[in-house]
């Protein structure tokens, strides 16, 4: 019997998993996406159903297509014997508890949940605010990506950049890390998609990899979208590393107050050294020169940002520990500061067209 999984989030991590995943096991997978709106559902019917991956190579562009159907929460929940055995979790971060709310009824402490997004902390906000008993919480995986993708329209992804996943189990309780768990079979289907390039780390190899990648995108995403660069632009900024560091220098230290599990992973000061978290940076900018991140793709659409789950998670944990992080406070005001602006030319512009 093929396995049961849900997609919740139909951007272009949640459609390129959907496809790569059904692509690879027809018969042994049986994805579903969970739209957010019947009108989404409809344009996505009339479309056939259908996703289709874009690649190129530089010379030759190829598309591969695949059937998956899909549903909204209001058709499913309908169905009184409905419930989700295995469900991915590919909305922005913002929207993840919004989303998620409708069907946390149909989840069950023997369900799985794949969280495929950026950023760090939401295992243990979902556990506070849906599952506080923590015995109730389904088993919980994280994925952390490096893949390039982006969509042109609502059932076309554009696969820019072949990355990797690295998917973990997050314990319930995370201050006792080494508890393990049986993978599922759809974790494993995916770590099976020679496309998805997936791989399975131990918690704290992944915690290390997790907070790395959120380095990362706290020292791009947001210094892109304020300069409104492409990613390799930012090493052409004379006061961009200084910046860079600051951010590092801060992410380190609360790292070390909020997670206790590394105080017994040897290896951690290592790797969590601020010289080698600034190579690692550097690196991605010249690997993704030019990709244009997320964040600064969000503010040039007038679209809210994650920048509260990247350097605002940064903040918070600063806040809590009584550790100052004024860098990382700067860029999440500034970009909100940005986005507010931006909108309220835009809508400003809008006006004067009409009244004109």
């Amino acid at each position: 019997m093929a396995s049961r999984v849900h997609v919740l989030g139909a951007g272009s991590m949640g459609c390129l998993l959907c496809h790569e995943l059904f692509s690879a096991f027809p018969s042994q997978i049986a994805p579903t996406l969970l739209l957010k709106t019947s009108k989404r559902l409809q344009d996505y019917e009339d479309q056939g159903q259908k996703l289709t991956i874009v690649r190129s190579d530089g010379t030759n562009v190829t598309s591969s297509h695949s059937t998956v159907p899909a549903t909204t929460s209001s058709a499913t929940l309908a169905d009184k014997n409905f419930r989700i055995d295995n469900l991915v979790v590919a909305t922005k971060l913002y929207q993840t508890e919004a989303a998620l709310t409708p069907y946390i009824p149909y989840l069950s402490p023997s369900s799985n949940i794949l969280l495929l997004q950026n950023g760090m902390g939401m295992p243990a906000f979902l556990t506070e605010r849906f599952w506080p008993g923590i015995s109730d919480r389904p088993n919980i995986f994280h994925a952390i990506s490096t893949h390039g993708a982006y969509k042109t329209s609502p059932n076309v992804v554009h696969h820019a950049s072949q990355g990797k996943l690295s998917i973990s189990y997050i314990p319930k309780i995370t201050e006792k890390p080494d508890i393990s768990v049986e993978i599922p079979q759809f974790i494993d289907l995916i770590l099976q998609t020679k496309a998805l390039d997936a791989s399975y780390l131990e918690y704290k190899p992944f915690l290390l990899a997790q907070m790395e990648k959120l380095v990362v995108n706290s020292c791009i995403n947001p210094l892109t979208a304020l300069l409104d660069c492409y990613n390799g632009d930012l090493l052409y900024g004379t006061k961009v590393v200084p910046m860079m560091k600051r951010v590092i220098l801060e992410s380190i230290e609360v790292f070390f107050a909020e997670y206790k599990a590394l105080e017994d992973i040897s290896e951690a000061r290592i790797f969590l050294n601020p010289d080698r978290l600034l190579k690692s940076v550097l690196s991605v900018c010249k690997l993704t020169a030019s990709n244009s991140s997320s964040m600064r793709e969000d503010v040039k659409h007038l679209n809210k940002t994650e920048i509260d789950w990247i350097n605002g998670y940064i903040v918070a944990l600063g806040h809590k520990h009584k550790i100052a992080t004024p860098t990382n406070k700067m860029l999440v005001n500034m970009v909100k500061n940005k986005l507010s602006i931006d909108r309220a030319v835009d809508e400003n512009a809008a006006s004067l067209a009409i009244e004109s």
